[in-house]
């Protein structure tokens, strides 16, 4: 298992899960009183999964050799990841 907190802001996306070449399941808990959306490189609160941490723990599938990325809609939130893997 891989663990993280990753910090977020408003401006750029973050890569979150690194491509792989196998899909696994991944664990994303939003730590801080915020809004992320999570998506491909890119991802904007336009175009991404909506998630706060009112949501708790999410469990996201991630396709073999895809990334995700995750943006804030404000701030900078904390992010906790938890990936399968080495």
């Amino acid at each position: 298992m891989k663990s993280t907190q990753v910090a977020l802001n408003a401006t750029t996306d973050t890569q979150i899960v690194l491509a792989e070449p196998l899909s696994r399941e991944c664990i994303v808990h939003v730590l801080t009183s915020a809004t992320i959306y999570v998506g491909p490189s890119g991802v904007t609160s336009s175009t991404g999964l909506k998630i706060d941490n009112a949501a708790g723990p999410i469990s996201i599938t991630v396709p073999s050799n895809e990334t995700l990325y995750a943006i804030a809609a404000t701030g900078t939130p904390t992010l906790s990841v938890l990936v399968p893997g080495d």
